[in-house]
């Protein structure tokens, strides 16, 4: 599990016309089986090698910043590198998977009503959302789920395991009746699906492959044509084209009116636009 965006609510003056990293909040990345994660590892290790980057990191290989500055120099090899990093993460054993905010549309829709605390809630509502439908997916094949996510500071982690920690207590927090027709999992059952969660650094492959993953999936709500996203779609490698249950894939909440307006609006999933969900209020 990896982040997109600003975790915290924005101010008056992000709008539907903000970059994505504003108007969007993403937590995702990738879910793999356990028999796969070696294998998966291998292979982009031995990417890195042969290309000579410590590590896959998106921005640093959309701005050919470090490592990757020969993206910026040598054509033919950015041809190549290009390819042989679509033929890396274009693999039928990843499922790509994010819960994905529209952060204006969330202060529009909440800040009002429930003032007190809508900072860590907004982050919390894409965290349980995202495990939740991962721990279903888990729950489908007769498995448990084991989240790792990247590092990012004492505060932010202890945050992480804190939600982890409630699902397997008290289960989703969202509102009773809007939230029913997503069938929501109960604190028992979490407990039995859910099993460890623990941080980890860019140095771990996988999560190397949450970043590719989450950002594409954000960055299409800006409403701007993204080839990565759209291969994702055509190798149907999202969570929505993975389960029985139609309400289970990557969520996008609170993208009403204005700032759901992107090209072809979710043509691939089948989750109900506009659902009012916060977790706690």
């Amino acid at each position: 599990m990896d982040d997109f965006g600003t975790r915290t609510t924005c101010t008056g003056a992000t709008d539907a016309t903000s970059p994505a990293h504003e108007l969007s909040f993403a937590l995702g990345g990738v879910i793999v089986a356990s028999e796969d994660v070696d294998a998966l590892s291998s292979k982009v290790e031995a990417f890195c090698k042969k290309w000579g980057v410590p590590a896959l990191h998106g921005n640093k290989i959309r701005s050919g910043k470090g490592k990757f500055g020969f993206l910026k120099k040598d054509a033919d090899r950015k041809e190549a590198f290009f390819e042989e990093l679509n033929q890396l993460v274009l693999d039928d054993r990843l499922i790509a998977h994010a819960c994905v905010i529209c952060r204006p549309g969330y202060r529009d829709r909440y800040i009002e009503k429930y003032p007190d605390g809508i900072r860590w809630a907004m982050s919390k509502t894409a965290f349980d959302i995202s495990v939740e439908r991962a721990a279903k997916l888990a729950m489908q094949g007769g498995r448990k789920l084991d989240v790792v996510y990247e590092r990012t500071g004492k505060k932010e982690d202890r945050l992480l395991e804190d939600y982890f920690a409630d699902l397997k207590v008290a289960g989703m927090g969202f509102c009773a009746e809007t939230s029913k027709q997503y069938g929501p999992l109960t604190g028992a059952q979490f407990k039995d699906h859910l099993n460890v969660i623990w941080p980890d650094g860019k140095g771990n492959p996988l999560l190397q492959l949450a970043d590719l993953f989450v950002h594409p999936v954000s960055q299409v709500t800006c409403g701007k044509q993204n080839r990565a996203y759209e291969q994702l779609v055509e190798r149907k490698m999202l969570l929505d084209f993975k389960h029985d249950d139609d309400a289970v894939g990557v969520k996008y909440s609170c993208f009403d009116g204005e700032y759901g307006q992107w090209e072809k609006l979710q043509t691939h999933t089948r989750d109900p636009e506009g659902s009012p969900e916060a977790v706690g209020v």
